[in-house]
């Protein structure tokens, strides 16, 4: 199918992309191959406001106006037996000469009767929280979906949901979807021994996983005002081991998030709205014994906002993010006088892909992306001059990314 069935601009989704995620990526038309091999290619060109303050690729000592190859990819995506559907990624990067599992969620689903509703249901089998769920408002796949991979230098800090755990865990958790809407998942994650993350290119995120992380999400979506709203919630726990070892404990991440999505379809348009917020509570005990932090307790909060105005081939987006926490001197310390998390950033994005509807070859889903994107920081842990005690400014970690992704 070409690429405008499942996506409005790419990777979000449309109704009915949601609806083939949820079904197991199991549903093909006549034609289709037999073993669902795709692959993208990912670079780009950024410029900061301001100099990095050290070269960030390896074979570069460039710190600005930086042109790289980002990202390989392969994939394994779609129907591979009766009712088990897959979406696994393979990437290798070129800037440190190395492959390594992506996200990957392989999904058992079934279509039935559940509580006197029809239904699907079934079973994912995932290594990222959040990559299986079918709206882009969560992270492993909220905006920004592309961005560069040498900037910013100074980035607002993240909860565990955004991307801590991901490659890190495997999990298996149990999903159903009524035909009124309402969409529920339970289930757990639990960390990998370092000789099987080493073996799958994942190594070196400095912490393990105690025991097994819980993982709950319920949504709603209804037609509303000519559009789809969607109003969700998640939660999700951890206990994690600095340094592999829970000798000095351990620290436990809780977080609960609220989520909204509403889809507007005009005539030869289409508007999209995403707003997530997630509460995040701390207890590190382990890097309070090691020295890293000050406080045993501390919260964390991030708020993004977009709002995506797209047409056929091309989309606008407007992004906003908030982050607030507790202050810590240890923690945040070295990167804020001021000892804070505290941050904000906004952003916008053009893109435009030519092929949406099929490209001129023979093989109809082949694609191409170009984007810019400029992001602005009004705030950074705490400041908006002399953030860090060494003169660097809020404004000065801005950035401009163009972007060039070619799928087939």
């Amino acid at each position: 199918m070409t690429c405008n069935a499942c996506h409005t601009t790419i990777p979000e989704l449309t109704a009915f992309g949601r609806q083939f995620k949820m079904g197991g990526y199991t549903e093909k038309v006549d034609g289709a191959p037999k073993f669902p091999l795709a692959m993208w290619m990912m670079g780009g060109f950024s410029h900061a406001r301001k100099p990095l303050s050290t070269p960030p690729l390896a074979n570069s000592n460039k710190t600005n106006n930086i042109t790289s190859l980002d990202q390989i990819s392969i994939f394994l995506a779609g129907k591979l037996f009766d009712n088990v559907g897959a979406f696994i990624q393979l990437t290798y990067d070129p800037n440190a000469h190395a492959w390594g599992w992506d996200n990957t969620d392989i999904r058992y689903t079934r279509t039935g009767t559940l509580f006197g509703k029809s239904a699907t249901y079934g079973l994912s089998l995932n290594n990222n929280p959040t990559v299986q769920d079918p709206w882009a408002t969560l992270p492993a796949w909220g905006y920004p979906a592309f961005d560069s991979a040498v900037m910013p230098e100074y980035g607002l800090p993240g909860t565990l949901l955004q991307g801590t755990l991901a490659q890190q865990v495997l999990g298996l958790t149990g999903h159903v979807s009524f035909d009124n809407g309402l969409y529920a998942e339970f289930g757990g994650y639990s960390g990998l021994s370092q000789g099987t993350l080493k073996s799958l290119g994942a190594a070196g995120a400095g912490f393990g996983v105690g025991g097994l992380a819980p993982y709950l999400r319920i949504a709603k979506s209804q037609d509303v005002g000519g559009g789809t709203l969607m109003v969700g919630g998640i939660a999700m726990m951890a206990n994690l081991e600095p340094n592999y070892t829970g000798a000095l404990g351990k620290d436990r991440y809780i977080d609960l998030g609220l989520d909204s999505q509403f889809d507007y379809q005009g005539s030869n348009y289409g508007l999209t709205f995403k707003a997530r917020d997630i509460m995040e509570w701390q207890h590190l005990t382990a890097t309070h014994a090691l020295g890293n932090s000050t406080n045993v307790k501390n919260r964390l909060n991030t708020l993004d906002l977009s709002l995506t105005y797209y047409k056929p081939k091309w989309a606008v987006i407007g992004a906003y993010s908030n982050v607030t926490g507790t202050s810590d001197a240890a923690l945040y310390g070295p990167n804020s006088v001021a000892n804070s998390p505290n941050g904000s950033s906004v952003s916008i994005e053009a893109n435009y892909s030519p092929w949406m509807g099929g490209s001129p070859f023979s093989y109809k889903d082949t694609n191409l992306k170009f984007g810019v994107k400029y992001t602005h920081f009004l705030k950074l842990y705490g400041g908006t001059s002399n953030f860090d005690g060494k003169g660097h400014n809020a404004a000065g970690n801005d950035y401009v990314f163009l972007y060039t992704l070619f799928a087939f």
